[in-house]
Order: C-alpha cells, then structure tokens, then sequence
C-alpha cells in the first residue's frame, strides 16, 4: 500500500471516530434528567461579575389519592413535550396488574426502543399517545418511548392499587 493510500485510511478513521463520538451523545435513550443551562452571576475578586453555569433538572410530580411522588424526566423530545401539556389529570385503567395506562390529549414525538426490562416507577409512552405508568417489574418484548421514572417507586404498587386510578402530573 503506497503512501499516499495510508495517509487517506488515517484520515477517514479519525473522522469517523469523531462523528461516532458525537452521535452517542444525540441518540436519545439516555437514562440522564433533562437538564438546562442557566447562567447566573458571581462576583470574581476583582468584584467583576462573570457568567457561571448553574444546571437545573426538570422535575414533576404524580399525585394519587393524596399521595406524592417525585418523577425524573429523560433527556429527550417525548418528555419535554409531555412537560408543556402540564397540569394533566388523566383516569389511568389497570392493564395485567403491572401498569396502568390513559391516552394523552395529544400525541407525542417517538423514539420507541424495545424495552426488555422494565422497572417499578418507569413511565413510557406506548405509541405515540398512550401514557404508561408501570408499578411492577417485569421483561417485556414491546417497544416504548422512556419520559421519565418515579425517584422512589417502593409505595407505588400500594397506593395505585387493583382497578383504574386518577393520576394528576403536575410540575410544582
């Protein structure tokens, strides 16, 4: 192989390892909280004041029957767009003693990937329209769009009960 050629393989690995490195990053299934940039000051000792970044995550809260529960978002477009339709109260029906589900208002954008596991506190979007609010683990075949987990789902199974529940989410 002449020179030449080598020279243009290099170049292509390290090209393609950067563009690898950024689509990790851009694909959506990350386990992370949304999280926002926001800029406040601090006074340098020069008594200057200069730009810092504070990090936010976004948060709700799921009430049932009195009962409230924190709920982390992802870091996706599902999740920002289920934000912006808060306040929600939706009658979830029970559905095989594991979820309870409800259709949204609207539909949200997708990024389905098949589940495999699925864990007490998860909250997925089934479709593009179907809000699921899973209180028993359990390994599943189907696809879901992740929007955010319960931060502490031990009472859950206790307080959404058997039969259909009305759930309020809710940003403070």
């Amino acid at each position: 192989m002449n020179v030449n050629n080598r020279m243009i393989i290099m170049m292509a690995v390290g090209v393609m390892s950067i563009f690898s490195a950024c689509a990790d990053d851009q694909n959506g299934t990350s386990n992370s909280p949304i999280v926002h940039e926001g800029l406040t000051k601090k006074t340098s000792p020069n008594h200057t004041e200069q730009p810092i970044s504070k990090k936010e995550h976004m948060n709700m809260w799921m009430t049932i029957n009195g009962h409230r529960f924190e709920v982390t978002f992802e870091d996706n477009a599902t999740a920002n767009a289920f934000s912006a339709q808060l306040p929600l109260t939706l009658d979830m029906e029970d559905l095989h003693s594991n979820e309870k589900h409800a259709q949204l208002p609207s539909a949200l954008p997708t990024k389905a990937i098949r589940a495999n596991t699925i864990h007490n506190g998860d909250i997925m979007l089934y479709g593009s329209s179907t809000l699921v609010v899973f209180y028993k683990g359990f390994s599943s075949s189907y696809s879901y769009t992740r929007i955010g987990r319960v931060s502490q789902p031990d009472q859950l199974a206790d307080v959404l009960g058997q039969g259909n529940v009305q759930i309020e989410f809710s940003r403070d």
